[in-house]
């Protein structure tokens, strides 16, 4: 019995994929898992018909090898959703089951579910149909959190679901001197930071509080004077580089509380950036409402609060043996997602 985990190409590499996506294929291998590679076919917009075929022809040829490579009794772990085109990653439904028919355990990670991030009615239907064909495949499914496993559960999945708790975040065993330059004052803001995403970074100057941003598509000249930009890194440099006192975990476009159905999605899913503050021995400051608030007050690894209003209240009562109390907190779960230990220890869990 063998187990095997799709990986696209490229996810290996250094400079090409998703950080989140090429963590949980590097703890996989690491526990013994061999990587069923396929190519990347990635969402552009205005594709033509026949690159929709090239993709489709591509796509079906890596799934048709996936298929004959594994056997009666071997387990495969899914990435979901396939970061590709989502129509053309329809077509790996009928390899799958045929998966399923030789008696192959098939579990599903997932990412994100665009039926919740989605707030138009036509495209979110769309995506909780593609959500049900999959997910019902699966043997198992490891969710974000327990919110995300209770929605699950109203859309009738059955199987055993298992939560996260918080996605891991690789980084090499030279953190401890990135730790050191969290002694910075300010918060740290990390992603992408487009208005139409974040539109709440450009109502910060009315907060007492200082902040430093990373991430693309900002717009500058439209950043308040208590905000410094500090330029855009990839995801595996950004712990060398990153400095503050807190990491802040919030999207859409309200200072009170998350707004939009980016801030609606967070009620669900776990914010990578919430790991990647953590793995750097950041305590984090999240939405009162957000499923990832649970883990953080669970753990007393930051702060919650219902707006950003509140902010500089809780900085001003932020007492130097409170904030320390805060980070000796945090470095307890920073050495876990710095090593993989929250998927190991799901994977445990799942068994055989």
């Amino acid at each position: 019995m063998k187990k095997y985990c799709i990986v696209e190409n490229g996810l290996l590499e250094q400079h090409a994929g998703s950080k989140a996506r090429r963590d949980v294929a590097d703890i996989l291998i690491g526990l013994g898992w061999e990587a069923c590679p396929v190519h990347p076919i990635k969402v552009r917009v205005n594709v033509s018909y026949l690159e929709r075929i090239r993709m489709a022809l591509v796509f079906q040829k890596d799934w048709k090898r996936v298929e004959k490579t594994i056997q009666s009794g071997d387990e495969l772990l899914i990435q979901y959703p396939l970061d590709m085109y989502p129509k053309v990653s329809m077509l790996a439904l009928r390899q799958i089951q045929k998966l399923k028919q030789k008696n192959v355990r098939i579990g599903m990670l997932i990412h994100d579910l665009d039926s919740l991030r989605n707030q138009n009615p036509e495209e979110r239907a769309w995506y909780q149909g593609a959500e049900e064909k999959f997910l019902s495949q699966a043997d198992y499914i490891i969710a974000h959190n327990k919110k995300m496993t209770a929605y699950l559960k109203s859309c009738k999945m059955t199987q055993p679901i298992y939560s996260l708790g918080l996605f891991d975040y690789l980084v090499d065993s030279q953190m401890s001197a990135a730790e050191k330059k969290n002694s910075a004052e300010g918060i740290v803001i990390a992603g992408n930071l487009a208005p139409e995403k974040a539109g709440y970074v450009y109502q910060l100057g009315s907060v007492d509080a200082r902040f430093q941003l990373y991430g693309p598509n900002v717009q500058e000249e439209k950043l308040g004077k208590n905000m410094d930009y500090k330029g855009s890194f990839p995801p595996d440099k950004l712990p060398e580089i990153l400095e503050g006192k807190f990491g802040l975990v919030w999207d859409g476009d309200s200072l009170n509380g998350c707004g939009g159905e980016f801030g609606e999605y967070v009620k669900y899913n776990n914010p990578h950036k919430a790991s990647l503050y953590l793995a750097c021995g950041l305590p984090v400051i999240v939405w009162k409402e957000a499923a990832v608030a649970d883990f953080v007050e669970k753990y007393q690894v930051g702060i919650t609060v219902n707006s950003l209003e509140e902010i500089s209240g809780e900085m001003a009562n932020m007492t130097e043996e409170k904030y320390q109390v805060l980070k000796g907190k945090v470095s307890e779960i920073a050495e876990k997602l710095r090593t993989g230990e929250m998927l190991k220890e799901t994977m445990e869990k799942v068994g055989r």
